[in-house]
C-alpha cells in the first residue's frame, strides 16, 4: 500500500488538472488549495473559494475534485472543508464525505520527546547553510548529545547528497520513523521525492509538509533537532515558527558584503518576530594554501564586525576547504569521516559555542519564541 506522502504527492499534481471556476488557472496556482493532509489514505482538503461563487458552483467544483482523487491508488476517502474568502464554511456536501473540524492552523507546542529546536538559516543561498548544518549536528553528536537532522528547503534538500542517503523512511503507527546516519535522525523532502524531480508546490501545500515533518515524525529521545532553513525569508520560517516554539536561530553567512546585508535582513526578520539570536556564523572565512598563505577572498573580519553592529554573539568561522567539499560531494561530512582534523574542530568548537550561547540565554531567562502577530 502507498505511504501517504506518495499520495499526497499524486493528490496534488492531481488538482492541478481542476480549474478554478471560470477561468484557465487551476485550483493549485490560483491558490485555492488551503491545506492538504493525508491520514491512513484519507485526504483532507481546505478549499477557499470567492464569497461571489455561487453554491451550485461550489457542489460542482467539489464534485471534480472528488472526481479526480479518487481515481488514485490508495485514497480511500476525500473530505472537503469549503470556505469563503472571509472565513464562512460552506454546507458539507455529503453526510458520507464529512468536513474536518476546523481549518485552523495548530497552536504552536513543543515537540514530545525533543530538548530544543534550533534554526540554521541565512538570508540568500550560496553561502554553505547546508553544510554548517549537517556538521554541526554531527559535532554535536560528537559532544555527546542525541541529535536530529531535519531539512526544510522543500525546493532544495541537501539532505540527502551530503550524507549520502537514498533509502526511503517507513511508517509505522501512523508515526514516520526518521532514517540514520552517523547516529543523527534524519529526515528531508530528498527522501521521497525522485532524483532530479523538481517540487513546484504552492506555499499552503510546503507549509502543510513541514508541518508533518515537525509533528509526524518520531524525533522523540534526541536533545537537539537541528533545522535546516531554506535561504530567506518567507513560507517556510514562517511554518516551522507557527508549528513549534524555536529556542534560538543561527544565521550563516559569507564574509562578502552582498551576503551580509542579506543575512542582517534574516537576522533582524527572527528578532522582530520574537525568535532568539543565537549568533553569527561566519562561512568561507579565507583559504590557506598548501604554503600557509592566507587568501581573504570574500572579505576579512566583516562577519565579525557585523555581529558586533547587530548586538549577536560571533560563534566562530569556517575556511575555504576541500575536504569539507568533497566530503560533502561523497556524502561523508568531515565531522564524520574525520572528526580529529583541524576543520572538524572549529566545526565541534562552533558546537561548543553554541551550547554556552544557549545556556547564557536559559540564565538570562529568555522565552522560546514565538512570530510576534501571532500571539494576540
Amino acid at each position: 500500500m502507498k505511504d501517504d506522502f506518495s499520495i499526497k504527492g499524486e493528490a496534488i499534481e492531481a488538482l492541478e488538472s481542476v480549474l478554478k471556476p471560470g477561468t484557465e488557472t487551476n485550483i493549485v496556482d490560483a491558490h485555492m488549495v488551503e491545506e492538504l493532509d493525508v491520514n491512513g489514505g484519507v485526504v483532507e482538503i481546505v478549499l477557499i473559494v470567492d464569497k461571489s461563487v455561487e453554491r451550485k458552483a461550489r457542489f460542482a467544483l467539489e464534485d471534480k475534485i472528488h472526481d479526480a482523487l479518487e481515481s488514485i491508488a490508495g485514497i480511500l476517502d476525500v473530505k472537503i472543508k469549503t470556505l469563503t474568502e472571509k472565513g464562512g464554511a460552506s454546507a458539507p456536501k455529503a453526510a458520507s464525505k464529512p468536513a474536518p473540524q476546523s481549518n485552523a492552523i495548530p497552536a504552536s507546542a513543543p515537540i514530545k520527546g525533543v530538548g530544543k529546536v534550533i534554526a540554521v538559516a541565512s538570508g540568500k543561498g550560496g553561502v554553505g547553510k547546508s553544510t554548517i548544518a549537517v556538521n554541526l549536528a554531527l559535532a554535536l553528536k560528537h559532544l555527546g548529545k542525541r541529535v536530529g537532522l531535519l531539512d526544510v528547503d522543500i525546493y532544495g534538500p541537501s539532505l540527502p547528497t551530503l550524507l549520502g542517503v537514498s533509502k526511503r523512511p517507513v511508517v509505522e503507527d501512523s508515526r514516520i520513523l526518521p532514517l540514520e546516519v552517523g547516529g543523527l535522525r534524519l529526515m528531508s523532502i530528498g527522501f521521497l521525492m525522485e532524483e532530479d524531480t523538481p517540487v513546484i508546490w504552492r506555499g499552503p501545500i510546503v507549509t502543510g509538509i513541514i508541518r508533518q515533518f515537525l509533528r509526524d515524525v518520531d524525533w522523540s529521545g534526541i536533545d537537539y533537532l537541528i533545522v535546516d532553513m531554506p535561504p530567506g525569508t518567507g513560507d517556510a520560517q514562517l511554518a516551522v515558527a507557527q508549528t513549534v516554539p524555536l529556542d534560538g536561530v543561527i544565521i550563516v553567512s559569507t564574509p562578502s558584503e552582498l551576503a551580509l546585508v542579506d543575512a542582517a535582513r534574516g537576522l533582524q526578520m527572527f528578532e522582530t518576530l520574537s525568535v532568539d539570536v543565537i549568533g553569527i556564523i561566519e562561512n568561507m572565512s579565507k583559504f590557506v594554501s598548501p604554503s600557509g598563505e592566507e587568501f581573504y577572498i570574500f572579505g576579512k573580519e566583516t562577519v565579525e564586525k557585523e555581529a558586533k553592529r547587530l548586538n549577536v554573539p560571533y560563534l566562530g568561522e569556517i575556511p575555504i576547504d576541500t575536504d569539507i567539499r568533497e566530503g560533502g560531494d561523497k556524502g561523508q561530512p568531515i565531522v564524520l569521516s574525520d572528526p580529529e582534523c583541524e576543520v572538524s574542530q572549529k566545526f565541534i568548537t562552533l558546537a561548543k559555542n553554541l551550547l554556552e550561547e544557549g545556556d547564557k540565554n536559559e540564565s538570562a531567562g529568555k522565552k522560546k519564541g514565538l512570530f510576534s502577530f501571532l500571539k494576540s
